[in-house]
């Protein structure tokens, strides 16, 4: 039986930020090999006199595109950026009622969908009860780590997840914050981890892709895949570097973001231009490269959910240092697949990089412990609990 889903989040790719919510977009190519999917992704509207703005590209975003095959629609929404985040969910709900209520009246979905729980999740959830939908909303890590520390946003988000039919979560870790921060009954929030591209990423020679990088061969490189965030913890990446005796080792960053400029001049300030390089930003498909080019990925983040960077470098063979927060233990749930380190413990980093880079690992223990993992697996058991919030909807009409 066809479902058909409304598949409502501002996490998803747009023709300029190629990168964002790459999971979710995964997910979505699978459930639309068997099931009727409507994407909308609601962006900001910024006017045209907010033309230095960094975002100012979302006025160049077509209201209609396609992302991987997939029609997707991007309606806009009013906020006032930086202040009043807490009404950024109110704000969403009612620029987008009358357009979402013409796309529900044609498209007449079975459920909703969404990912993220602010301030999408609280607009999807409210959207839901106008028009008598059931709704999933999934919750990625951020979103509860971090949006729940302002009063009113956690207040916001709290309602919303305890009013919608089921919550998924990333890993076990990001929900028990669910349960224990938001009050959400245990019984109503799912776990369903992130997959992998076993056929994107995949062990290739190390010199080759080094030689196809501009990378030194004889360097031990340290590689971070991540948004130049704080709560990422580079800046604590980069001073445990300046702390390892060996010149050899160097640091490779590809990422961009808010930081960028910050770790720039913290590189230069601590005598590392020769040892840390900061690239920026790459395509996704690159990524693989990246990974196979280096010794180790390093993900020094402060607070996580479930960091799909570290399953990526596994399924390339690669060990990983991570700081031990979020879903990471439930990850690197053995000590043949990497080392963890206090987040934000610039001596506990040094330390993990330094004897990561000396310890000899074995690629295939690390490769199996994703094997198997796809966005295929994971889009059924998506579907299978879709199926069990219409299941149960209905027997409580009946």
């Amino acid at each position: 039986m066809v479902t058909k889903i409304l598949l409502s989040t501002v996490l998803f790719p747009n023709r300029f930020e190629i990168n964002r919510g790459v999971c979710i977009k995964k997910q979505a190519v699978e459930l639309a090999r068997s099931d009727k999917l409507t994407i909308l992704v609601p962006i900001p509207y910024f006017p045209s006199f907010f033309a230095n703005s960094a975002r100012h590209f979302y006025a160049k975003i077509p209201t209609e595109d396609s992302i991987a095959g997939l029609p997707v629609r991007y309606p806009r929404f009013f906020i006032i950026p930086k202040i009043f985040r807490f009404l950024h969910g109110p704000f969403l709900f009612a620029s987008v009622f009358r357009y979402y209520r013409q796309v529900i009246k044609r498209e007449k979905p079975d459920i909703l969908l969404g990912f993220w729980a602010f301030p999408d999740g609280f607009a999807n959830v409210l959207m839901a009860k106008c028009f008598k939908l059931p709704v999933v909303i999934g919750c990625r890590g951020c979103d509860i780590n971090k949006f729940t520390n302002p009063y009113i946003q956690r207040k916001l988000i709290g309602w919303a997840l305890r009013n919608c039919d089921q919550v998924l979560s990333v890993s076990e870790a990001l929900k028990g914050e669910i349960v224990n921060r938001l009050n959400v009954p245990p019984h109503r929030v799912t776990v369903i981890p992130n997959g992998i591209e076993e056929e994107r990423f995949y062990p290739q020679e190390r010199d080759k892709m080094r030689e196809k990088l501009g990378l030194n061969k004889d360097r031990q490189i340290a590689l971070c895949v991540a948004r130049l965030d704080p709560i990422k913890g580079v800046d604590v990446l980069v001073r445990a570097f300046a702390q390892l005796e060996d010149t050899a080792k160097q640091l490779v960053v590809v990422g961009d973001g808010t930081e960028m400029r910050y770790l720039t001049q913290l590189v230069e300030e601590l005598g590392l231009s020769d040892r840390v390089l900061l690239v920026g930003s790459k395509p996704y498909t690159e990524i693989p490269q990246w990974m196979n080019a280096a010794d180790l990925l390093v993900l020094p983040s402060i607070t996580e959910g479930w960091p799909n960077t570290l399953m990526e470098a596994f399924s390339c063979g690669k060990p990983v240092v991570a700081s031990c927060v979020g879903g990471v233990p439930e990850i690197i749930n053995s000590p043949a697949l990497g080392i963890m380190a206090a987040p934000g413990d610039v001596d506990d980093l040094a330390r993990a990089v330094d004897e990561a880079l000396t310890r000899a690992w074995d690629a295939d223990v690390i490769r199996a412990r994703v094997r198997g993992r796809s966005w295929a697996v994971v889009a059924d058991e998506l579907r299978n609990e879709l199926h069990t919030v219409l299941q149960r909807r209905e027997v409580s009409q009946n």
